[in-house]
């Protein structure tokens, strides 16, 4: 089985990008309370007041408001007993532009032959949850949305104890439209791995990546033409934005429930025209005719559409929760 995560003194200073939070519900109070809260430059925490039983809830934030080419952020999350954690961002995360790579000529090769990649040019984010028995830990942050010519990696692992409870958001955009960027960054990859009592039991990892892009070579940058950069474009419109959920455990079984009843409403048909949003859900089964938890998988045209379909049906009645405010201030 997983372990818990080590304890640390009160003035360790974590390392340029760390952040770490413990929370747990102090006896004979239903207010949770923080025993860990540190986060180090360029990454900062903030936590609102929150007025909901067992619930605490904290913001993400990076100075400049996104991640710059070379950022390594690294983020430890403890939930204890009968702790409802809620894990925001204020608005989109931005991913900016990676910095071009050195180049070496070799002259016995009729091409330029780069360097290996210089893996400090990766942005890169990493999450490591640790959720006690009877806790829920909501991971519900705004899109990432990478800019042209990014590269972005991110890993997050979710542990949980036997009666834990997560609820994970993980969806991205196609880049900043408004500036008529649409899947024009280099490279984007997010996977999430979900363990139950120390066993994994889901893995999901999505990859994106443009034209001839090669982790090897860093010829993407100055080889690129209109064919190479659209090649993304083309095989995902009309779609802008995509998300994966997954919900398990006790406490959200509710919500389990009512979006494997609307997904059975579905009636497959041929259309005539493409949906603007089109969505499936997978059930999780720990344990054979046991359904603890979905996984749900979104597509859409929009941003918006994509945040109304989570609003409104696959996290319809997580208000009950959380408390309207928080839910409306989450997506």
């Amino acid at each position: 089985m997983a372990t818990s995560l080590q304890k640390h003194t009160s003035d360790f200073k974590p390392p340029p990008g760390h952040g770490k939070i413990a929370c747990h519900l102090p006896s004979g109070t239903r207010k949770p309370a923080f025993s860990t809260f540190r986060a180090s430059y360029p990454l900062k925490f903030l936590t609102p007041k929150v007025h909901i039983p067992y619930l605490a809830a904290v913001y993400f934030l990076s100075y400049g408001g996104g991640m710059v080419s070379g950022d390594s952020i690294c983020i430890d999350i403890e939930t204890f007993q009968n702790v409802n954690l809620m894990l925001l961002t204020q608005g989109s995360t931005k991913i900016y532009k990676q910095r071009a790579q050195k180049e070496s000529i070799h002259d016995s090769s009729e091409c330029l032959q780069a360097e290996p990649k210089n893996l400090s040019s990766v942005t890169r984010q990493s999450l490591n949850a640790y959720v006690h028995e009877s806790s829920l830990l909501l991971q519900l942050p705004e899109p990432t949305t990478c800019f042209r010519d990014a590269e972005y990696v991110q890993s997050q692992i979710f542990s949980l104890e036997n009666g834990a409870s997560v609820v994970i958001l993980d969806w991205f955009t196609s880049g900043r439209m408004s500036r008529g960027e649409r899947w024009e960054f280099a490279r984007y990859e997010s996977g999430v791995n979900l363990l139950i009592g120390g066993k994994l039991v889901l893995r999901d990892v999505v990859l994106l990546q443009n034209g001839d892009y090669n982790n090897n070579c860093a010829s993407f940058m100055k080889n690129k033409d209109e064919n190479n950069i659209n090649n993304l474009n083309r095989r995902l419109e009309p779609y802008e934005c995509f998300a994966t959920l997954v919900i398990y455990g006790p406490k959200v079984i509710s919500l389990t429930n009512h979006i494997m009843d609307e997904f059975d409403k579905i009636v497959v048909d041929k259309m005539d025209k493409i949906a603007d949003l089109i969505w499936s859900a997978s059930a999780l089964r720990i344990e054979e005719k046991t359904n603890r938890g979905v996984v749900i998988k979104v597509a859409g045209v929009t941003t918006e559409i994509v945040r109304s379909f989570l609003v409104g049906v696959a996290l319809k009645g997580l208000n009950e929760i959380i408390g309207e405010n928080l839910f409306e201030r989450a997506l």
